[in-house]
C-alpha cells in the first residue's frame, strides 16, 4: 500500500496542511454553533432567529471531525497492523493526546462549582445536572445522557462526541487486527448503508431523540467514512482511479449538498421532534459522504484550489490547536460573560456580541499556550513509544 500524498507546504513530518485546515473548519463550525445558533433569542428579534435557523447545519462540524478521526486513526492502525507493539503504543499515544486536556476540563468543573457567583449563573446549569459525575471519568457519559435525556453540565456537554470517539478507539484496533483490508472495507460499507435505518428504528422504538445521535452505533457514519478514506489513501489503485474519475468525487460532494438540503429543510418542516430526527437521520449519511469526498479530493488533488484554500495558514493553525478550542471555547465564553456582564452569554446586543468575539480570541490565545507548553511536548513524549 502506498502512503497518502502530502499537500504542498506540509512539514517534513508528513502533516497535510489542507487536512489541518479541514479540522480548523470543523471546530469553527462548532464554535459558531455554540456561540450563536443555540443561544436563546427573544421573540422580538426575528433577524437573529432567521440566522440561527440558517446556521443549524453548523452542528455537523462534529461529523467532519468524525470523518477526520476515522481517517487518521484508521490510517495509523493500517500502517502498523503488523507490529507486535501496536496496541500498547496506540493506547499509550492516545492517552497522552486525549487525557491531559480532558482532565484539565474536568478539574475546571470542580473548581467552578466552588465559585458562588459563577455557579449560580444560568440556574446552575454550567456545572450541575441530573447526570452523576463518574461516567465522565470513564468516557461513558453519552450513555447517561441518553438514559436521562440530558446533555449534562453545560461545561461538559461537548464531551458526548469525545466519548463516542474514545469508544471507537477502543473497538477499532480489535476489529481491524482480525480483518483483512477488503473485509474491513466491506464491513464499513454494510454498516454505512444500514446506519440510517438503524437510527430510524432506534428513534421509533425508544422515542428518545438522544438515542438516535449520542451513541456510537447511531452516529458512526463519519467514523466509518474516515476509515474507508484511510483504506483508499493507502491503495495506489484506488488513488489512481480517483484521479482518473474526478467526477466520482463530484458525486460525493453532491451527496453533501443533498444531505444538507434534507437536514435543513426537513428539520425545519418537521411537525415533531421524532419526525425531525427521522429526517435528519436520512441526511446524516449523505453529509458524512460529502465530507469524505472533500478529504479524498484534497488527497488526490493536493494542488487544487480547494486544497490550497484549506491549507491557508491561519485556518491550518486553528486545526492544529482545535482540540483545546473544542473543549474550552464554551467555558472561556461562560467565564468572560460572567466576569464582565454578570450573566449567561447572549448575542443580541452589541456589547454581548463583541464580548463573544473577544471570547473566541482569548480561547485561541489559550489554545496556543496549551499547544506550545503542554500538547506539543506530550506528543514528543508519545513518539518515544514507537509502533
Amino acid at each position: 500500500m502506498s502512503e497518502a500524498p502530502v499537500a504542498p507546504g506540509s512539514p517534513a513530518t508528513g502533516r497535510i496542511a489542507a487536512l489541518d485546515g479541514l479540522r480548523g473548519l470543523a471546530v469553527l463550525l462548532v464554535v459558531v454553533m455554540h456561540y450563536y445558533v443555540v443561544v436563546p433569542t427573544p421573540a422580538d428579534v426575528p433577524f437573529h432567529y432567521t440566522l440561527r435557523q440558517t446556521g443549524s447545519l453548523f452542528h455537523h462540524g462534529v461529523d467532519l471531525f468524525f470523518v477526520l478521526s476515522g481517517f487518521f486513526i484508521g490510517g495509523i492502525l493500517l500502517d502498523h497492523r503488523g507490529s507486535p507493539r501496536l496496541l500498547r503504543s496506540f493506547y499509550f499515544r492516545r492517552a497522552l493526546r486525549i487525557l491531559p486536556l480532558y482532565i484539565l476540563l474536568l478539574a475546571a468543573v470542580f473548581i467552578g462549582r466552588e465559585v458562588p457567583g459563577l455557579n449560580a449563573v444560568y440556574r446552575g446549569r454550567f456545572f450541575a445536572s441530573v447526570l452523576p459525575d463518574w461516567p465522565f471519568f470513564a468516557f461513558l457519559q453519552n450513555f447517561w445522557m441518553v438514559a436521562h435525556q440530558d446533555m449534562g453540565p453545560h461545561w461538559l456537554s461537548v464531551t458526548w462526541s469525545l466519548a463516542i470517539e474514545e469508544q471507537f478507539y477502543l473497538l477499532l484496533p480489535l476489529v481491524l487486527l482480525r480483518l483483512s483490508p477488503r473485509q474491513l472495507a466491506l464491513g464499513c460499507v454494510v454498516l454505512l448503508l444500514a446506519s440510517p435505518l438503524f437510527r430510524i428504528v432506534t428513534i421509533l422504538y425508544t422515542k428518545n431523540p438522544f438515542a438516535a445521535s449520542l451513541l456510537l452505533p447511531t452516529h458512526a457514519d463519519g467514523l466509518l467514512c474516515g476509515v474507508l478514506c484511510a483504506l483508499a489513501a493507502r491503495s495506489t489503485a484506488a488513488m489512481a482511479a480517483l484521479r482518473r474519475q474526478r467526477r466520482a468525487l463530484g458525486l460525493l460532494l453532491g451527496a453533501f449538498v443533498l444531505g444538507a438540503a434534507i437536514v435543513s429543510t426537513g428539520a425545519l418542516a418537521a411537525e415533531s421532534v421524532t419526525a425531525s430526527i427521522i429526517t435528519e437521520s436520512s441526511g446524516l449519511l449523505l453529509l458524512a459522504l460529502g465530507f469524505a469526498g472533500v478529504l479524498l479530493h484534497v488527497l488526490a488533488f493536493p494542488q487544487s484550489a480547494l486544497a490550497r484554500c484549506l491549507a491557508w495558514a491561519p485556518l491550518a493553525w486553528v486545526g492544529l490547536v482545535s482540540y483545546f478550542v473544542y473543549l474550552f471555547h464554551r467555558p472561556v465564553w461562560y467565564v468572560l460573560h460572567w466576569l464582565i456582564l454578570g450573566s449567561a452569554p447572549v448575542h443580541h446586543t452589541l456589547q454581548a456580541g463583541a464580548l463573544t468575539v473577544v471570547s473566541l480570541g482569548v480561547t485561541l490565545a489559550l489554545a496556543w499556550c496549551s499547544w506550545r507548553w503542554l500538547e506539543a511536548p506530550l506528543l514528543r513524549l508519545a513518539r518515544r513509544s514507537p509502533y
